[in-house]
């Protein structure tokens, strides 16, 4: 599949520029981990403040070591994940205040609440890894995925904005940004952005990114400079970050036995839904890296590594990390060599871990808001504009309604609502694919059986009356419709309509839905008097046909009030129909005998009778062979009654039935015409009566009377001609199946 992403070539960076893509990175993910330590460490739990941004920021270190020492991708990027901390953060919070003790007992407890989160988080990554289960990431439709990072480059653009303006909602936003303190933070972090972007389109390679980062950052505090502007009044005006007071404190042991464990347990009910939402969300960045990245990950090993990560970072107390599908796609296309990468970003989480507060109140606002707005737009270019491109408009909408979802109630609700929309579109492109794979009558498709002339025209002339339906795919509500309405229409544009033939040998799964459409069917059918019959149902199936109590019988199966009659083959239920239409047909009419059948084949030629008297009269009962293969003699034989069964040998020792002979029909000319030993055993299928005539009885004709030689021929040329013309009908239909085939 043609994806968005990586249509200008990569020109790879060396391990310098890809030491400093990673320290830029670094900074970036050191002010996300920060506003997550924020978040849940404030006010009565400020002095944690130091603690937790170090444990999330030496979190992202291990996992991003982890994931590119065992893991499948070859530039990851991991980072303390924000997708929960919106329900987290207020269960620390009470879980805190819950703490009697002093005020590290409460900090140790918040932490737990947030380790706790990610240990089970990292045993449920395990879990479903170990388990297998990884293949959950190729279920998401591609619309989906696709919606997920186009909706990520949205939140991502929306952050910085939030930034950049102090403002949490977008109304707010466009009427701050008549402010002139607003214009000075807002204004550089979109220009700087836009520049970004527009040097990735014209320039491969990280050196223009690095470039305009370090321009815009000197450029900063030259402009400072030049205007005589105080650190601490560009400060005052919301150009750089406030300096926090609070240090990164040191974590100790004996935070543990401050812990208080029932406050703990309190979240509970917070912490599983965090556990779901983290695996969620560390399912659709795999999936979402893993189409942008064209990286062939093992998704239970990278579940299993995640997984192993967390449980280590949250023994002490770090916040789930798991990939960062922003930060790793950048990565990725600015053709970074990956150990410098990774080197460059840990390296500047390292020191940040201590050096935070100061770091990031070094870097002016719109610098990092400026890397969040660039990897949005490039995000939001990749698989919103560029996927409407390559995408059918309809899985294009989805992913437009994700990204509009997004931005009115959230991500996750988004994603779910994009499932829905993949599986209804799903649901309507199923039920619009032909659930009939080719549809006939016995006019086109006889079965195997061979009858006399006049049955055989009989048939031709009235086969219309039985039809045919071969069915294929999942059957389920809505696309069943398609089978009670062709049969509707079969009964109203054809009245005298005497049987309907249902193969499911094609069919791979059938619903409840289809079972209640079934049941109606089969009632109207039967009311009409048009007898249904099955064929090629799998035993799977036939169970759910006696669940749901349809009324059937065949099979073995007794049922007094069947409506429905399976069969084994499609040739046995063709059988059955076109005996109960000429039994029709011949109804009050006299059973004619193999002079008649003679007579027909001969032509009413007067010397028939004397060929009739040269037969020799045999019995046979059922199982009994008439012919078997490669016997040398050469008897024809006429059946007179009953029926026998050509079957062909197989080397396995079974044998195929190929082919059934009715009274009127003739076996073994074959063999005498083409002077070769018997290829198929005739086996008497019911008790027969038939007329041979012996191999020495032919040459005795052929040598002292040509012209009963001569009708002979005759007769046998007519009967071959109708075999071919039966083999023939069959090869065509077969033929017609193909070409209508899906």
């Amino acid at each position: 599949m043609q994806l968005p992403l990586g249509e200008t070539k990569q020109v790879p960076s060396g391990p310098v520029r890809s030491a400093l893509v990673g320290v830029i990175l670094g900074v970036d993910a050191t002010a996300l981990c920060l506003a997550l330590a924020t978040t849940c460490f404030s006010g009565a739990l400020v002095a944690g403040l130091g603690l937790a941004t170090g444990l999330f920021l030496f979190g992202s270190v291990l996992a991003t070591r982890v994931l590119f020492h065992f893991g499948g991708f070859r530039k990851p990027l991991a980072i303390s994940q924000d997708t929960t901390i919106s329900i987290l953060a207020p269960a620390v919070i009470l879980a805190a205040s819950a703490v009697a003790g002093p005020v590290e007992a409460k900090v140790a407890t918040g932490l737990a609440v947030i380790g706790t989160s990610a240990i089970v988080s990292g045993v449920v990554f395990w879990g479903v890894g170990r388990m297998g289960w990884g293949r959950l990431v190729r279920m998401f439709p591609y619309p989906v995925a696709a919606g997920f990072l186009a909706s990520s480059g949205y939140l991502l653009v929306y952050t910085a904005l939030s930034i950049l303006t102090g403002q949490t909602q977008f109304t707010e936003m466009i009427s701050s940004a008549s402010d002139p303190l607003v214009q000075l933070r807002l204004l550089p972090g979109v220009v700087m952005a836009f520049a970004m972007v527009m040097a990735m389109r014209l320039w491969a390679g990280s050196l223009p990114v690095l470039a305009i980062v370090f321009l815009f950052m000197v450029g900063f505090y030259v402009a400072l400079s030049v205007g005589g502007v105080p650190l601490e009044n560009a400060r005052a005006l919301g150009l750089l970050p406030p300096v926090s007071a609070v240090g990164t404190g040191i974590f100790s042991p004996s935070l543990f036995v401050m812990i208080d464990w029932r406050a703990v347990a309190t979240a509970a009910p917070v912490i599983a839904a965090v556990v779901l939402l983290n695996l969620i969300g560390l399912l659709l960045n795999t999936s979402g890296v893993e189409l942008a990245t064209r990286d062939d990950v093992d998704e239970n090993s990278e579940l299993q590594v995640t997984g192993l990560a967390n449980v280590v970072i949250g023994s002490v107390g770090g916040l789930t990390c798991y990939l960062q599908s922003g930060a790793s796609i950048i990565a990725d296309k600015l053709g970074v060599q990956p150990r410098a990468m990774v080197l460059g970003h840990n390296i500047a989480l390292l020191v940040a871990c201590g050096l935070a507060p100061i770091m990031v109140a070094s870097v002016p606002i719109f610098v990092p808001a400026a890397l969040l707005m660039f990897i949005g737009i490039s995000m939001l270019e990749d698989w919103l504009v560029g996927t409407a491109r390559k995408l059918v408009r309809s899985d294009w909408l989805i992913v437009l309604c994700i990204v509009m979802a997004s931005a009115a109630v959230g991500i996750l609700p988004a994603i779910a609502l994009g499932l829905t929309l993949a599986v209804l579109l799903f649901a309507y492109t199923a039920i619009r694919l032909p659930v009939i794979r080719h549809s006939t009558s016995a006019t086109q498709r006889r079965s195997i059986r061979d009858r006399n002339v006049e049955r055989t025209e009989l048939l031709a002339r009235e086969g219309h009356r039985i039809r045919i339906l071969h069915l294929q795919g999942s059957l389920f509500f809505g696309s069943v419709e398609q089978l009670t309405v062709r049969i509707r229409k079969f009964a109203r544009l054809d009245p005298v309509i005497q049987s309907v033939v249902i193969d499911f040998s094609e069919v791979s799964s059938f619903d409840s839905s289809a079972c209640a459409a079934m049941e109606k069917l089969i009632h109207v059918m039967d009311t009409q008097g048009i007898a249904t019959h099955a064929t090629g149902v799998p035993d799977g199936l036939i169970e759910i046909f006696e669940r749901w109590g349809l009324p059937f019988a065949g099979k073995g199966r007794v049922q007094p009030r069947a409506a429905l009659q399976l069969w084994t083959t499609l040739d046995q239920a063709l059988e059955h129909c076109e005996s109960s239409l000429i039994s029709q047909f011949e109804q009050g009419r006299e059973e004619q005998g193999i002079g008649h059948a003679l007579f027909e084949l001969g032509r009413n030629h007067k010397r028939c009778p004397d060929l009739l008297a040269l037969m020799e009269r045999v019995n046979l009962s059922a199982g009994e062979a008439l012919i078997m293969a490669t016997q040398q003699a050469k008897d024809v034989f006429f059946v007179v009654s009953g029926q026998l069964g050509v079957h062909l040998p197989k080397s396995s020792g079974a044998s195929v039935r190929v082919r059934s002979m009715g009274p009127g029909t003739i076996v073994g000319e074959i063999a005498y015409l083409t002077n070769q030993p018997r290829n198929a055993d005739v086996i008497c299928e019911e008790a027969a009566e038939v007329l041979k005539l012996s191999e020495s009885t032919i040459k005795r004709i052929e040598d002292k009377d040509r012209d009963l030689a001569a009708l002979l021929m005759s007769i046998f040329s007519r009967s071959l001609a109708s075999k071919l013309a039966q083999t023939n009908a069959l090869l065509t239909y077969s033929q017609s199946r193909l070409d209508h085939g899906p």
